[in-house]
């Protein structure tokens, strides 16, 4: 495109460079509950709910007002208020930023604290001796299984890098720009290995590969992977909806 196209674009109005240095990045964020046994309580209480409402539907107007009990439906409800109030005090809102090639290929790199990929055995010839093809065909499974467990100690490697900041009711850690991670992968791997933590952190082997499933894992793929488009909003008096 010449410049007697678009005169008012010259390479003097136009830098590439600076367009590329002005981008931002992308970020998710995931909310983890520490405290998992409140749901039971909390199906406790919603049974008891129902109870006293049928029990308060099923006298209602049929005895007098001397003879019926106190209503136990306001004590169960702040119950169930203070429930959630503990429920919200167990949250931590995790924000994670998508990453730079490079920055998932450092987690491939032993040599700089990441997690090398383990080497695959060698197969014996086509005439070796049946006991060496049982060798192979064991340490081929033991490979396998390295593999996987270097995979799921990766996602941690990958975590740590993502993570930019993370905030409970009692304060907030946030990452400095080119600052040093704000949480270890030894910590993480406390977190993934609590009964609940795979959910959270963990990938699942399949017969395809690995497969993400933990929600700070996805998160962080989600954030690099995904494309972003911001919609148009709707213009003043004009109807988002199509006529019928």
């Amino acid at each position: 495109m010449s410049t007697t196209e678009h005169e008012d674009i010259t390479d003097e109005a136009f830098d590439l460079m600076a367009w590329i240095e002005s981008g931002t990045v992308a970020t998710r964020q995931v909310t983890i509950h520490n405290d998992p046994a409140l749901a039971v309580e909390f199906e406790a209480l919603e049974a008891e709910y129902a109870a006293a409402e049928k029990a308060a539907a099923a006298t209602a107007g049929d005895v007098p007002i001397s003879s019926v009990a106190p209503d136990p439906r306001p004590g169960i409800e702040a119950r169930m208020t203070d429930l959630y109030a503990r429920w919200d005090a167990s949250a931590a809102t995790w924000t994670v930023r998508a990453l730079a090639h490079e920055d998932v290929e450092a987690t491939f790199d032993a040599d700089k604290g990441g997690i090398g990929h383990p080497k695959q055995p060698t197969p014996p010839a086509a005439n070796a001796p049946e006991k060496l093809r049982e060798r192979y065909a064991e340490r081929l499974m033991d490979w396998a299984r390295a593999v996987s467990e270097a995979d799921r100690e990766r996602t941690l490697h990958i975590i740590v890098a993502a993570v930019t900041a993370i905030e409970t009711p009692k304060g907030r850690i946030e990452r400095e720009p080119g600052g040093d991670p704000i949480v270890t992968v030894d910590v993480l791997r406390a977190l993934r290995d609590r009964p609940h933590g795979e959910q959270w952190v963990g990938v699942i082997p399949t017969t395809q590969g690995q497969k993400i499933t933990g929600l700070l894992a996805r998160a962080v793929m989600k954030a690099t992977e995904s494309d972003v488009d911001v919609p148009r909003p709707p213009l003043p008096g004009r109807s988002t909806t199509l006529p019928g």
